[in-house]
């Protein structure tokens, strides 16, 4: 039997059955601090075989609407942009069979290639980011495919909204002031509901959320490669979470930034955990 999320059999995660593909993406090649995030997905993976099907607030078993595990995608020896490339060609092979696309990083770098294949299927497309980081940096240690270069990417194809950001490079403040863009720190997001306006207002009618952990707070998520304080509890994620998949039409996400800690399985748990949620608040009330 294959290693499948949730631990499905291999009947029950069939290609052809499924509605949505696992893509596995172990890559970390330009982290900046902490290496290890290429070793997120088969963390994720393994705690989730650990997760219970049934789920207490959809009252059902979520799993049943079909969920494949891909092969893990290579890391490209010829460079980021040639492995960002590799990571779009896939995402447009799985997007186009009709599949919703649940990608697992890996570094935050893999994000933009996956937000430019859904771009090509869905018309009027924005993003989600949920981080402790704005990654709007043009370039980065010598590359403009950096994971500190992330959402500077994703802004050229397609607006976006950012949610949960507590940490700023002086050229991420300036663009954001510069060009006035929808961003909102952590702080104002856990002491008020404007967060509510800005998905409403500024994403469009199909949504991509690109969800990294570091988002979270470092007491239940240390297992990042770059931590900050005051990120947001577990609770307020979900909202946010659910009222995006209430208020928009998501079409497909990713989870990116892990770095597990041997012998704490916890965030790893959590990041399992949330993505069967997510998987929940997209598909299962369609």
């Amino acid at each position: 039997m294959r290693n499948n999320f949730l631990g499905l059999s291999d009947g029950e995660a069939d290609f052809d059955k499924a509605k949505v593909v696992i893509l596995p993406i172990p890559y970390d090649a330009t982290v900046s601090y902490q290496s290890g995030t290429r070793n997120g997905p088969e963390a994720i993976i393994t705690s989730s075989q650990y997760v219970e099907l049934y789920d207490d607030e959809f009252e059902a078993d979520i799993s049943t609407i079909g969920i494949h595990t891909s092969d893990a995608i290579e890391t490209a020896k010829s460079g980021p942009k040639e492995m960002l490339e590799t990571i779009e060609e896939w995402a447009k092979e799985i997007i186009y069979r009709g599949k919703f696309l649940v990608s697992l990083g890996g570094e935050h770098s893999i994000s933009s290639p996956l937000v430019k294949a859904h771009a090509k299927k869905y018309k009027n497309l924005s993003v989600l980011q949920l981080d402790a980081h704005a990654d709007l940096r043009d370039s980065y240690q010598g590359t403009k495919y950096s994971h500190a270069s992330a959402m500077r990417r994703i802004r050229e194809i397609t607006p976006a909204v950012q949610l949960g950001i507590r940490s700023f490079s002086e050229e991420d403040a300036e663009l954001i002031k510069k060009e006035n863009l929808p961003v909102l720190k952590s702080i104002d997001i856990i002491q008020g509901d404007s967060w509510k306006g800005m998905i409403r207002e500024h994403l469009t009618e199909n949504v991509y959320v690109t969800i990294d952990l570091d988002v979270f707070d470092p007491s239940i998520m240390p297992a990042t490669g770059t931590p900050e304080p005051g990120g947001l509890g577990w609770y307020k994620v979900l909202e946010i979470l659910k009222f995006v998949s209430e208020e928009k039409n998501i079409v497909g996400f990713d989870t990116v930034e892990l770095m597990p800690i041997p012998g704490l399985v916890a965030p790893n748990f959590l990041a399992a955990k949330l993505i069967y949620k997510m998987i929940g608040y997209s598909l299962w009330k369609k």
